[in-house]
């Protein structure tokens, strides 16, 4: 995906209605775990994930932080966006791309490694509608994140 620049792409795309599967590296057991579900951005700018597999769980992000609905045990669950600082993906996903806050390393018109709090994040674009994110989580477990736009 050839682009003018990586923050102006990102973000366009992540403005888009997403779905989405996680694979992380289950080391204890040696497998893979796997969800999945959806990502909108409402005109507000706030953002609901809704996970549909293998825990029905909503997400509320915005400014304020993040509001966890549990569908299965009907619980909520506030965490404030203080308690969020360092949490790189609420970072992206609430406030956007931004060469400004980011240090975003273009690695060529479709791949980008972010560098956020001693964490890399390998941004790729496989097509105008396939994004991949690998990171490696606040636990050290290898975890890739597929966006489909729809």
């Amino acid at each position: 995906m050839a682009s003018a620049n990586s923050e102006e792409s990102l973000n366009a795309f992540f403005n888009s209605e997403l779905s989405f599967t996680q694979t992380s590296l289950n080391k204890i057991n040696d497998s893979f775990d796997e969800s999945s579900g959806v990502l909108t951005r409402n005109e507000d700018n706030t953002v609901k994930i809704e996970i549909r597999e293998p825990f029905k769980e909503i997400y509320f992000i915005s400014n304020d932080g993040i509001e966890i609905h549990d569908l299965e045990f009907n619980q909520i669950k506030i965490i404030n966006k203080m308690d969020l600082e360092n949490n790189s993906m609420f970072n992206f996903i609430n406030d956007g791309f931004s060469r400004e806050s980011l240090n975003i390393k273009e690695i060529d018109d479709s791949n980008y490694l972010i560098e956020e709090n001693n964490k890399s994040f390998y941004f790729e674009f496989i097509n105008e509608k396939v994004l991949h994110i690998k990171y490696k989580d606040n636990m050290n477990i290898d975890n890739l994140i597929r966006f489909y736009k729809k």
